[in-house]
């Protein structure tokens, strides 16, 4: 998360902070305080109304919504664990109860922050928190809460105030909001302090939960150290423009500091060998100036990191970090980088604009054909088509490898069935998918490819540019976030305006048809998939409750939760592969192949316990069935029962070969005329057609095209001597097979005895 920025319309006189950028401790405090799921915020404009339509994932997105159109102020629900009174008991009287009221907390314990609230002079919001505090409706409210309750309804009795105007609640505005009128107050008495005490008093940070009735959960806080130096909050800011090196995160994670010399002599209070803390803090700041480039981001990864981590820094405060350390180090940076260096910049590979065209037509066909499968199986299918898409736009080739268990860590699919699947369907569709480029000879080198269709055929016809073009998400990421979000994000992606929620769930494919509205159901489960999206930076809301794309740094945490979920898929990964290209049969394997070659020699059994004509009735009512097929369905029928004999063991070229040798040369001269004579018959497309099947069939399944090829090293037998001699025209062969004959004649005639 950045720094956040309250804006605010430079129409709007209610705003009068406009562009006033938030205190990092307010906002440290707001995270520690508020439940951070989406369904928990509100944004409301000045009339104290919801702005409806608006969903806010985060606090930050609210925050950043502030001063757009309706929305004047934010409003939150507290985690359990924290309460407010909201006494609206204007002027001085009004102080004096808060006062009281915060005294009675802080005697039982509890950790108080007093907040004016910016309504009317007097008025204030008293914030506290207690492990036992866990906050329900008025009737049924007990322990502290009841505690609470009956001190406030005691109080304003006693006082003479109406009971509603020292209100215990759950809802209230964030301490980084400003009010609905645009005032912003803030807390009394040291900000840092408070963050201390608070995450001593409870450690761990919010976890979302939905809305209330909440369970009541005690807090882990009792195990803890007192002082909470164990417990460190998880980092909430990710790179600026590039990632920390992996010693200085650890630093900041850990307190470890890296290898290295950081002694700077001996002092009255420290040894010569001893670290110098000041060198590794800047250090580790001068990472940051080159990693994220931006102060207030740099100091909220200072501001959250483990407690024996920059700690010089965390004393002296944000104000003396900034003047005495970074500013010096970015004006060394900058005198580094204004350097004229002679050395011409590396250009960066581009992808051909071939490729580039034929990857936008084919994003287009995918769009289009998603509404033609159930839209069960549609996120799926537009996943593996996108990655595929993807990997051709990386490489520039149209046709690109596509290993089932790459494409099961690039999407984040849990089954490889899935990906099969997809692959089978999108094959003929937006492009070929090749098998026979796999060799169970090469294992480690070859897979099955996958080449999209090619664009030239539409000349003429202009493909507009993508209107977003993003950096690829970090790997697992998809694995984590809900299976619509990346057909949401693709949406996102491809639209040149914000969407609203009702259009973007049709158009991203989660109605069944184009035509349906979306229900109910559909819209919360695009919200959840939207908000995941937001969290993970890659998209927006605005003010009116439209979606937008978005590249916005991601949370430590994301990535966290992406690299683990990768991590678990590629241990699996790489377990199966290097079983795979052991040539390790698993038991199911094993099993499978030996159903299919008993179902085989059943089947075998059955056709040699045929008579002679009952095969001869069968051959040629299968062969009638054939000769009657269209062309492409011939293809597809001779593929599968290729296919079905691979599986069984039965390579295909060897398999033609041996059929072929097994003619007689006859019926072999036979077969050849009558093929000749069928092809005649046919019309130009058709023919174009039959031998355009015929070569992808040889070419698939690895056969030859003549005769006498035999497999190298192999005995030759007379059958193969005998076809070798055979031409290879017809008219030359007729020729040949007369000459044969008459010299067959005239031995029969010499051999023969005179008649006497």
């Amino acid at each position: 998360m950045l720094p956040v920025t309250v804006p605010a319309s430079r129409r709007d006189a209610a705003h009068p902070h406009a562009g006033r950028r938030v205190d990092p401790t307010l906002l440290a405090l707001d995270e520690h305080l508020f439940n951070p799921d989406a369904s928990q915020w509100l944004l409301i404009d000045a009339g104290n109304s919801a702005v409806p339509r608006t969903v806010v994932p985060s606090l930050a997105d609210g925050l950043e919504l502030i001063g757009k159109g309706r929305v004047a102020a934010l409003v939150g629900h507290l985690r359990d664990g924290v309460g407010v009174v909201d006494v609206d008991v204007p002027g001085e009287f009004g102080n004096f109860l808060a006062a009281e009221i915060t005294d009675w907390l802080t005697r039982r314990s509890c950790w108080v922050l007093h907040r004016p609230s910016g309504g009317a002079k007097g008025r204030a919001h008293v914030f506290f928190a207690h492990p036992d505090f866990h906050y329900a409706p008025t009737a049924g409210r007990t322990g502290l809460a009841a505690e609470v309750t009956d001190f406030l309804t005691a109080l304003a009795d006693d006082v003479k105030v109406p009971r509603r105007e020292l209100d215990l609640r759950d809802a209230v505005r964030p301490l980084s909001s400003p009010h609905r009128h645009g005032a912003f107050t803030r807390p009394k008495g040291d900000l840092r302090q408070a963050l201390r005490g608070l995450k001593q008093l409870i450690p761990a940070p919010p976890a979302p939960s939905p809305l209330r009735p909440r369970a009541k959960i005690k807090s882990p806080a009792s195990s803890a150290d007192a002082a909470g130096a164990s417990r460190v909050v998880p980092l909430a800011l990710q790179r600026w423009k590039r990632q920390l090196r992996g010693e200085w995160r650890r630093y900041l994670l850990t307190g470890q500091v890296p290898p290295g010399v950081w002694s700077a002599g001996a002092t009255r209070s420290r040894g010569a060998v001893q670290v110098d803390r000041s060198l590794v803090e800047a250090a580790c700041t001068r990472e940051m100036v080159w990693a994220i480039g931006d102060p207030e981001t740099a100091w909220r990864l200072i501001r959250e990191s483990h407690p024996s981590a920059m700690t010089k820094a965390k004393h002296q405060g944000y104000s003396w970090w900034l003047g005495y350390v970074w500013n010096d180090l970015v004006r060394s940076a900058n005198q580094l980088t204004t350097s004229i260096t002679t050395e011409k910049p590396r250009e960066a590979p581009t992808t051909p604009a071939e490729v580039l065209q034929a990857v936008a037509v084919a994003r287009l066909e995918l769009d289009r054909l998603k509404w033609t499968v159930p839209s069960r199986r549609r996120a799926a299918l537009l996943l593996v088509g996108h990655q595929l898409l993807d990997r051709v736009q990386r490489t520039g080739n149209l046709r690109v490898p596509c290993p089932e268990r790459d494409l099961l860590l690039d999407t984040g699919l849990g089954d490889r069935k899935t990906i099969r699947a997809a692959l089978a369907w999108l094959n003929g569709r937006l492009g070929t998918l090749h098998t026979d480029c796999l060799s169970l000879t090469e294992r480690d080198s070859t897979s099955y490819e996958f080449e999209i269709n090619d664009a030239s055929g539409g000349e003429g016809r202009q493909i507009p540019p993508p209107v977003f073009d993003p950096p690829p998400p970090v790997r697992g990421l998809w694995a984590t976030l809900p299976r619509s979000s990346h057909s949401l994000w693709r949406t996102l992606l491809s639209s040149r305006e914000p969407l609203e929620l009702p259009e973007l769930v049709v158009q991203a494919g989660l109605t069944e048809t184009p035509a349906d509205d979306p229900s109910k159901s559909q819209k919360a489960t695009a919200k959840t998939a939207l908000v995941a999206l937001s969290k993970a930076g890659m998209a927006r809301v605005d003010e009116n409750g439209r979606w937008e794309a978005a590249t916005r740094p991601r949370s430590v945490q994301v990535e966290q939760d992406a690299s683990e979920a990768y991590g678990r898929q590629l241990a699996a990964v790489e377990a199966e592969r290097a079983a795979y290209r052991a040539g390790v049969t698993s038991s199911w394997t094993a099993g499978r192949a030996r159903a299919i070659k008993a179902q085989r020699a059943k089947e075998k059994a059955w056709w040699d316990n045929l008579s002679p004509a009952a095969r001869a009735e069968r051959a040629a009512a299968k062969r009638l069935e054939f000769d009657q097929m269209s062309i492409s369905q011939q293809e597809a029928l001779k593929a599968r029962l290729a296919e079905r004999r691979g599986r069984a063991g039965i390579e295909e070229s060897l398999a033609y070969q041996t059929w072929v040798r097994s003619l007689p040369a006859d019926e072999y001269l036979a077969r050849s005329l009558e093929r000749k004579h069928r092809f005649r018959g046919l019309s130009p497309a058709e023919r174009g057609a039959s031998i355009a099947a015929w070569n992808r069939h040889r070419v698939r399944f690895g056969l030859t095209s003549q005769r006498e090829k035999a497999v190298s090293g192999g005995p030759r037998t007379a059958l193969m001597e005998q076809a070798a001699l055979l031409p290879d025209g017809p008219a030359a062969r007729d020729s040949a097979f007369l000459e044969r004959q008459g010299d067959l004649l005239g031995e029969l005639g010499q051999g023969q005895p005179a008649a006497s």
